[in-house]
C-alpha cells in the first residue's frame, strides 16, 4: 500500500511546484527602463543565475516573477553578489563566433571589469574594457570537449602594456580567487588613478539535519532502514546537490537461504544482515518540485554482522559473517513533499550487497 501511495504521488504531482522550499533573500532588480525595485530574490544556482532571476515583492508571496535579461539589466542580493547583463562574442568554437547575452556575476571593477558565469557547471570569465568584452575559458583542464582554452592567451593580451603583471601569468590558475587577483593588479598597473573595487562574495553553506526511517515486507525477504545525516547545501552553487555525513542502520532479512552443503534434501536457513555504516553521501535531486527523483553515491565505513539459525555457524566467528570494511555505494529513489519539513521517501541502495527498496518518512530540518 505504501508503495502504491508513493507511485500515485509521483504520477499525479510532477507539474506542481512548492515555492516555500526555495529560500528567498532581500535584494533588488533594476529594470531595463532604469527603475529599481526592492523585494526578495530566490537563492538559485549559478547556472540558473546566468539565465534568469526569480523575484517577489514579499517573502510571504507564494509565486515568483521570473525575469530574463530582456527585462532586467541587473540584480543584487543585499550584501551579496551583483549580476549585470553583459553581451559578448562567444569564440569557443574555432571559425564560429556567436553573440551571447547573460547575467554575469561582477567580481572586479576598474579599468577592466571582470565577470564570471557558469554553463552546465563549467566556469567562464568575461573581461570588459570600455565597450569590448572578452570571453575566457580554461586551458588546463580542457573542461570543454574538443575546445582548446584561451585563458593564458587572453591574460598575455591584457598585460601587453604592463610589465609588472606579466610575471603573474605563469603562476595564475583557473580559479575565481587567482583570476580576481590578476585583474586587481592589472587594473592598478594600467590605470593607477582609477579606483578598483571587488564584489565577490563566497557562496554560503546551508546546514540542516536529515532523518529517514523506512522498510518493506517482501514475503520471505524484508528490510528495515534508519538513517540520520548532517546535510550541507550551497544553494548559489547548485541547490540540487547536497553533501551528507551521518549514521545508517539497515537490517536485511532473508528467511529462505538455501544450505549449499546439505545435499540429501533442500534445507533453508534464516539470515539477518545487520549493517551499520558511517556514510559520506553526495546526493543529487533531479527536480525541485513536490516530487523529486534523486540519485546518490558515496563511501562508507561499514560493519556487517550476519545472524543465522544455521547450527554449524552459531557462535562461530567468520570474516564473512562478521566484518568491517570501507565500501562504495550507489542508490536512488524519489522524495515526495507532504508538509514543510516532512517527506515521503522511497529508495534503493547497493552497499556490500543489493538491498531491497524501502518506503518511509524523511524529516529535513530546516
Amino acid at each position: 500500500m505504501k508503495t502504491t501511495f508513493v507511485l500515485a504521488c509521483s504520477l499525479c504531482l510532477p507539474f506542481f511546484t512548492v515555492h516555500a522550499q526555495d529560500r528567498s533573500l532581500p535584494g533588488y532588480i533594476v529594470r531595463n527602463s532604469g527603475d529599481t525595485v526592492h523585494g526578495f530574490l530566490k537563492e538559485q544556482g549559478a547556472d540558473e543565475s546566468a539565465k534568469q532571476i526569480s523575484f517577489k515583492a514579499s517573502p510571504t508571496d507564494n509565486d515568483y516573477q521570473v525575469f530574463s535579461f530582456n527585462e532586467v539589466k541587473s540584480f543584487q542580493y543585499d550584501g551579496g553578489n551583483l549580476f549585470r547583463t553583459i553581451t559578448f562574442p562567444d569564440t569557443r568554437r574555432e571559425g564560429e563566433t556567436v553573440t551571447r547575452t547573460i547575467f554575469g556575476n561582477l567580481l572586479v571593477s576598474g579599468e577592466y571589469d571582470l565577470y564570471r558565469f557558469t554553463e552546465d557547471g563549467i566556469l567562464y570569465f568575461v573581461a570588459q574594457k570600455e565597450g569590448s568584452f572578452y570571453l575566457m575559458y580554461d586551458d588546463d583542464l580542457r573542461s570543454i570537449q574538443y575546445v582548446k582554452g584561451n585563458f593564458r592567451d587572453e591574460l598575455n593580451f591584457f598585460a601587453v602594456s604592463c610589465d609588472a603583471v606579466k610575471g603573474e601569468i605563469g603562476q595564475a590558475d583557473y580559479s575565481v580567487g587567482s583570476v580576481m587577483q590578476f585583474f586587481q593588479k592589472l587594473n592598478a598597473c594600467v590605470n593607477p588613478g582609477k579606483a578598483v573595487a571587488t564584489y565577490y562574495h563566497k557562496a554560503k553553506a546551508k546546514a540542516g539535519v536529515f532523518a529517514y526511517a523506512g522498510g518493506i515486507p517482501l514475503g520471505n525477504e524484508s528490510q528495515l532502514t534508519a538513517e540520520v545525516r548532517l546535510r550541507m547545501v550551497w544553494p548559489q552553487v547548485n541547490p540540487n546537490m547536497s553533501f551528507n555525513l551521518g549514521f545508517r542502520y539497515a537490517e536485511v532479512i532473508k528467511q529462505k537461504v538455501k544450505d549449499p552443503y546439505y545435499l540429501v534434501a533442500t534445507i533453508y536457513h534464516h539470515e539477518t544482515w545487520q549493517m551499520k555504516s558511517l556514510p559520506l553521501t553526495l546526493q543529487y535531486n533531479i527536480t525541485r518540485g513536490v516530487v523529486q527523483p534523486f540519485v546518490y553515491a558515496g563511501v562508507s565505513l561499514l560493519n556487517v554482522n550476519i545472524v543465522t539459525d544455521d547450527p554449524e555457524l552459531i557462535n562461530v566467528f567468520s570474516a564473512y559473517y562478521h566484518h568491517y570494511s570501507a565500501e562504495g555505494f550507489v542508490g536512488g529513489g524519489v522524495e515526495v513533499r507532504m508538509a514543510h519539513f516532512l517527506w515521503a521517501r522511497a529508495e534503493w541502495r547497493w552497499e556490500d550487497l543489493v538491498q531491497y527498496p524501502t518506503v518511509g518518512l524523511a524529516l529535513m530540518l530546516p
